[in-house]
C-alpha cells in the first residue's frame, strides 16, 4: 500500500459568465427580455485519495477520488431587464451575492453560501515534477438554496478542470 496517497492543493479560480435571454411576448406583442451576466472568485483545496500506479522510472498514472473544498470570495451578479414598455427597463449594477444586507440581497435567506463542499474524481500523470491532470467535481452543498413555501430553488455547481502543476 505505500502507492496510496492523502494529496491536496490548491487552485484560485475567476470565472465569468451569463445569458443573454430571449424575447418573451405577450397576446398585445409586448416583449420582456432579461439578460443577466456573473463573475466568481474562489479558492478550491482538493484533499484526494490517490493511488499511484508507476509506468517507469519518471511517470506515473494517477486515478484519484476526494472532497473538494470551495470559499466563495467574491460573487457577483448583474441583471439587465429591456422591453417594450419603457417602465419596465431596469439595470441592477453589480450586487455582492455574498452579502445579506438590504442593498444587495435584501434578505440572509436571499445570500449565496461562502463555503461549499463537493465529490472531485478524476486521473493524472506525474512526468518527473509535472503534473498534468483531469477531474470533475459536483457539489454537494448548493452555491445557493432558498426555501419559501412550495417554491425551493437550488444551484450547483459542476465543472471539468485540467491541471497543470509541480510536485515539490
Amino acid at each position: 500500500m505505500n502507492n496510496l496517497f492523502i494529496e491536496t492543493g490548491g487552485s484560485l479560480n475567476f470565472q465569468t459568465g451569463g445569458s443573454d435571454g430571449e424575447r418573451v411576448y405577450n397576446a398585445d406583442r409586448e416583449w420582456l427580455k432579461i439578460k443577466e451576466q456573473y463573475r466568481n472568485f474562489n479558492l478550491q483545496i482538493p484533499v484526494d485519495l490517490a493511488y499511484h500506479i508507476r509506468i517507469s522510472d519518471n511517470v506515473s498514472f494517477v486515478p484519484f477520488l476526494g472532497l473538494n473544498l470551495r470559499l466563495n470570495m467574491i460573487y457577483r451578479m448583474k441583471m439587465s431587464l429591456n422591453s417594450s414598455l419603457p417602465a419596465l427597463r431596469d439595470n441592477t449594477g453589480w450586487i455582492n451575492l455574498l452579502s445579506s444586507s438590504e442593498e444587495n440581497m435584501g434578505s440572509s435567506s436571499l445570500t449565496w453560501n461562502w463555503f461549499q463542499v463537493g465529490l472531485t474524481c478524476g486521473f493524472g500523470f506525474n512526468i518527473n515534477r509535472i503534473y498534468v491532470g483531469l477531474n470533475g467535481i459536483v457539489d454537494f452543498i448548493p452555491a445557493f438554496g432558498y426555501s419559501e413555501g412550495d417554491y425551493k430553488p437550488k444551484i450547483n455547481s459542476e465543472n471539468v478542470k485540467l491541471s497543470v502543476g509541480y510536485n515539490f
